[in-house]
């Protein structure tokens, strides 16, 4: 029972990461275009694009149903509308930075990147490496494993704590019992001492 209750208890964040992975890369148009593979308790609130220190160029928000993964900048992504479309074209040369933002508590993730540098074989992550696709999607699935191993250890952790104590109770109660049983048996083997007092 009790450990049925650790395993539900620790259902909902089982595949949270501490830090989500998100990057950017080019269509085959040349677009820009945000890559946030998510674990399946994680849900994007909005993705937007911005100048490096300066306003947003794009933005779309949540609108309800199954988040996406992939965003073009300048296109509606499914279940999200736009609340700040693309005007123009991003200046090829100049710095911008993609948001995607998560909800709850998991912290947004930043990509910074130079529209002109980008391929459509591959990623610039948030801590500026430029991954191939396949090195991309195997990074963000190990982060999801990385999730579901730290839960389970937990578990396996919080089982054994559980075990180690039933055990040091069992055997406290055993040393408690013979103890009990040998003090009867010592008190039932006292002989009577005799009547002294003459009566």
């Amino acid at each position: 029972m009790v450990a049925g209750s650790i395993v539900v208890g620790a259902m909902p964040g089982c595949t949270v990461r501490t830090q989500p992975t998100a990057g950017v890369r080019a269509n085959l148009r040349g677009d820009a275009v945000i890559v946030a593979p998510r674990c399946t308790d994680e849900r994007i609130e909005a993705v937007q694009v911005a100048d490096l220190d300066g306003p947003v160029r794009w933005r779309a928000e949540a609108a309800g149903g199954p988040s996406a993964t992939i965003f073009t900048v300048g296109g509606e992504p499914p279940s999200m509308r736009e609340t700040d479309p693309l005007e123009g074209r991003l200046d090829p040369e100049r710095p911008s930075v993609a948001t995607v933002e998560y909800a709850g508590t998991i912290a947004d993730v930043d990509v910074e990147f130079h529209p002109s540098s980008l391929r459509a074989d591959r990623v610039v992550t948030a801590d500026g490496e430029v991954l191939t696709l396949p090195a991309f999607a195997e990074a963000s699935d190990l982060e999801c494993v990385g999730g579901w191993l730290w839960v389970f250890g937990g578990i396996a952790i919080a089982l054994i704590v559980l075990v180690v104590a039933a055990l040091a109770a069992g055997v406290w109660v055993i040393v408690r019992v013979v103890r009990t049983a040998r003090r009867q048996r010592e008190a039932g083997a006292v002989p009577d001492r005799p009547d002294l007092s003459g009566r």
